[in-house]
């Protein structure tokens, strides 16, 4: 990866050349000069300085930028695979966990691999269902584990039933809902509540994270739609109808040696099942 190409990354971020020379630990000329050898190399002018000294990206700015990050990504992984050449026997393995299924699965998960898989080094990343298995199909993930139905992409994964899972509703009724973003599980199914129970919430707060709503739930601001396993339990909570059982699952890519993502579904299953 060409070295200059961090800096323009922050200052795009920045929109300062100050900023990103702090970050960089060198002074605002040093930054300076190598934004311009970059425009030299590319032809073109990269950011033009606004008002208050705070620049903004040109065309060619923000097209260098997103393709700095991707290569910027590819390097960090190319970074990660070499580190593994030298010793045969060890494996990365990057897996995402939906954010029910971190607080649910990933810390049994990830301490109990160290003495079953002690070969294997992990990359963790938390996200809504959608976005893991995004990460997936693009191959900069090699598990993941979801909690929502998605549609099946037998061409790149392999999808295994891993755990159940039930749907609660807990809160108290001010007419506020908590809501998880579009793309979650949880988001998925509290739609499917509203639509089922004809509920109509007098106002909507949308969070993307699970610690969060729990805790404005325990503070009475209103209701939400949680995984019965992760509320605490002085918190009462209502059961719903069937529909609400869901099944948690495991996302394989199908590049993944199929031993190895056979190992990691058994060890999640394992971590299902023992108790909480």
């Amino acid at each position: 990866m060409h070295p200059f190409l961090k800096t323009l990354i922050l200052v795009y971020e920045t929109r300062s050349f100050s900023l990103a020379a702090q970050e960089l630990f060198v002074t605002q000329p040093t930054v300076s000069n190598q934004i311009q050898q970059l425009e030299k190399e590319v032809g073109r002018p990269l950011f033009v300085r606004g008002h208050h000294r705070k620049v903004q990206p040109t065309a060619a700015g923000k097209l260098l930028y997103h393709q700095a990050l991707k290569l910027q990504d590819m390097w960090n992984h190319t970074q990660d695979r070499l580190s593994h050449i030298t010793e045969p026997d060890r494996r990365l393995i990057r897996i995402g966990f939906s954010q029910t299924v971190s607080q649910l699965l990933a810390p049994k998960f990830l301490q109990l691999a160290q003495s079953s898989l002690p070969t294997y080094d992990w990359q963790v990343n938390v996200d809504n269902s959608d976005h893991i298995a995004a990460l997936l199909a693009q191959k900069k993930l090699d598990v993941g584990m979801v909690e929502k139905p998605l549609a099946a992409q037998p061409e790149l994964l392999t999808r295994k039933k891993i755990a159940s899972d039930e749907l609660v509703r807990v809160g108290r009724k001010t007419g506020i809902w908590l809501v998880r973003e579009p793309g979650s599980g949880i988001a998925h199914y509290t739609n499917q509540f509203f639509q089922e129970y004809a509920v109509v919430p007098q106002k909507k707060l949308q969070i993307n994270r699970n610690e969060l709503i729990l805790d404005l739930v325990q503070q009475g601001l209103g209701e939400t739609i949680m995984s019965k396993s992760i509320i605490p339990p002085e918190l009462s909570s209502t059961s719903l109808n069937q529909h609400f059982q869901r099944t948690l699952y495991s996302l394989t890519a199908k590049e993944l040696d199929r031993s190895i993502a056979e190992k990691i579904n058994a060890l999640l299953s394992q971590c299902a099942q023992s108790p909480k």
